[in-house]
């Protein structure tokens, strides 16, 4: 996610020409004894309520009839999962919405509900290790996530399923909106493939995750089925309705884009994605294959102040168009998180800066390469002693920090200072390592520290300390 112009890192993205002078392994997996519910969170302190620690999903197939003159939703959502103990009870993620019947292997489950925990009591005992099939349907007005009660952090603005003025709809999840639309396993160290299917009236197009198969219009309605099949957390799940128009590329290299863009969207408007495809040609060579089939962006008409990462399709509100440097560097930075963030998650929400760290340094060095006089290294230098004030430790901000510049800034100086540490090179192979052994999978600040000492030769825990958990930034070179 990233703010534009909100206190923070917005405002050091506004000012980074400026700043120049120039022009254009721990595991959130609860450590108390195994209970035969699972537990009602998978054990981070952030969201202690969220996911569940006794299963792991391997796939979402969602399906929604919706019609945009009207707020209610009628859903089913089924979830294939494996029982990582025995289960007389296990808990999703749910939130508002009115369940019609809930089934376990084709049989009706008793279930109750406590706030967002909905406890699923299946007819017979799931044994470690067995595969699984949960069904529920429901109806109703998805509602969203701003009330502090509900542990919403206090930047990260209205979560989940939104309805706007004109009945259009677009979802917000991270960190914990899925469950307003959907039941799971709500946190991102249970990653699962999804398909995704709307319903709705003709005259209005679905942006989801991954691949579409548009289906033929019946009754004028049309399904819209998306399909994610690499792993994806929760919070990157996405669905817009609106009219919209459609725009198909490829990258130079043939990674195929795909754009939605409200139907009165300007020429301008379309230009600000106009180099996606240079952008993820070129990050491959950084980060290693574009992790994914296919990319694109949605945009949504509210201005939202912010874009978010959704996978394969990333999120951008009205607000955030636009041809400038300011606005190619969040084009940079949500498609930067494709591979730090998407397909290599965090398996707790303490190490986000691993995904907005690498996003918001990548960011820069794309205008790196796209402007042979930006000066990345005095951009640094700047923006270190222009925020130092306000740039707390990364590691581990809390749940009320997860969006700060702190997180977004000082993650991004300190891969800036490693990378002048270690050099271009083995700075770079860690990257490529990165994401490929973590590729699709979950890691940790941990991990990260471990696969840095390895590569670069020499112990640097003292130097990450320093830049992640020191209350006092360092300086650069």
């Amino acid at each position: 996610m990233l703010h534009r112009t909100s206190a923070g890192v917005g405002l050091a993205l506004t000012c980074v020409l400026a700043l120049v002078g120039c022009s254009g392994s721990d595991s959130p997996r609860s450590t108390q004894p195994k209970r035969s519910d699972g537990g009602a969170g998978v054990g981070d302190p952030y969201f202690p309520g969220s996911g569940n620690a006794g299963y792991d999903v391997t796939h979402y197939d969602i399906h929604i009839a919706y019609t945009p003159d009207r707020a209610p939703i009628r859903a089913t959502t089924i979830v294939d999962a494996m029982a990582g103990q025995n289960l007389t009870s296990f808990n999703l993620d749910f939130s508002g919405l009115h369940i019609d019947t809930v089934t376990v292997a084709g049989k009706p489950a008793t279930f109750t509900r406590s706030g967002d925990e909905l406890t699923v009591r299946p007819r017979s005992r799931l044994n470690a290790g067995q595969h699984f099939t949960t069904r529920v349907s429901y109806h109703g007005i998805p509602h969203t996530l701003t009330d502090p009660s509900e542990s919403v952090p206090s930047d990260a603005g209205q979560l989940g399923w939104t309805r706007t003025g004109d009945g259009a709809v677009f979802v917000v999840s991270e960190p914990i909106g899925a469950r307003t639309w959907f039941p799971g396993n709500d946190h991102p160290a249970d990653k699962a493939t999804f398909d995704i299917t709307v319903n709705v009236p003709e005259k209005y197009s679905v942006a989801s995750n991954g691949a579409l198969a548009e289906g033929p219009v019946h009754r004028r309605r049309r399904d819209w089925h998306w399909s994610m099949d690499r792993p994806m957390a929760t919070y990157l799940a996405t669905v817009v309705v609106a009219p919209m128009l459609e725009e198909q590329a490829h990258s130079p290299a043939g990674v195929p884009i795909r754009n939605f863009l409200p139907a009165d969207s300007s020429d301008e408007d379309v230009a600000s994605f106009a180099k996606s495809g240079a952008m993820v040609d070129y990050l491959a060579t950084l980060f290693g294959p574009y992790p994914f089939g296919e990319y694109g962006a949605v945009v949504v008409k509210p201005e939202l102040d912010y874009a978010l990462e959704t996978q394969t399709m990333s999120l951008f509100g009205s607000d955030m168009l636009g041809t400038d440097s300011e606005a190619e560097m969040t084009v940079a930075h949500e498609l930067a998180h494709q591979w730090f963030g998407n397909s290599v998650g965090i398996r707790r929400w303490a190490d986000i800066w691993l995904n907005e760290g690498w996003a918001t340094y990548t960011q820069f060095l794309w205008l790196a390469h796209a402007d042979p006089t930006f000066d990345l290294n005095q951009v640094m230098i700047n923006l270190r002693a222009r925020d130092a004030h306000e740039l707390t430790p990364p590691n581990d901000p809390g749940a009320d920090g997860l969006f700060t510049s702190a997180v977004y800034e000082r993650g991004a100086l300190a891969l800036h200072a490693l990378r002048r540490t270690i050099g271009d090179e083995k700075f770079f192979e860690i990257a490529h390592r990165w994401n490929e052994k973590y590729r699709y999978g979950t890691a940790t600040t941990a991990e990260f520290v471990a696969m840095t000492n390895a590569v670069a030769g020499r112990d640097l825990t003292g130097f990450f300390h320093a830049w992640l958990d020191d209350h006092e930034v360092p300086r650069l070179a």
